[in-house]
């Protein structure tokens, strides 16, 4: 599953954030964290957080901890994939 730019934003801000493994959070907290506003107009993403997330948690990237899906955290796949990004491609998706 190739990730787009912006998905592959939102995992870097997760890392960035802390919120990995079983460090979750409720979604809108995760939005709020990310800054998914600014982010979505700056890629200029059409699809809400949810979705996004949904994707996200169908590439076992995130985990949605649940059948509610309400809460959200990295998991393992999605932070080594975090890591695995070169410095300089993970500052700029850092930096929006």
């Amino acid at each position: 599953m190739g990730l787009e730019e912006f998905e592959r934003a939102v995992l870097a801000r997760m890392y960035d954030a802390g919120l990995i493994g079983m460090n979750y959070k409720n979604v809108k907290t995760v939005e709020q964290k990310i800054n998914w506003g600014e982010m979505s107009s700056r890629y200029r993403v059409k699809r809400g957080f949810k979705k996004v997330l949904r994707r996200l948690t169908a590439g076992m990237y995130v985990s949605d901890h649940g059948k509610s899906g309400e809460v959200a955290s990295l998991t393992h796949f999605g932070a080594d994939y975090v890591r695995g990004l070169s410095r300089e491609e993970l500052e700029r998706l850092l930096r929006g």
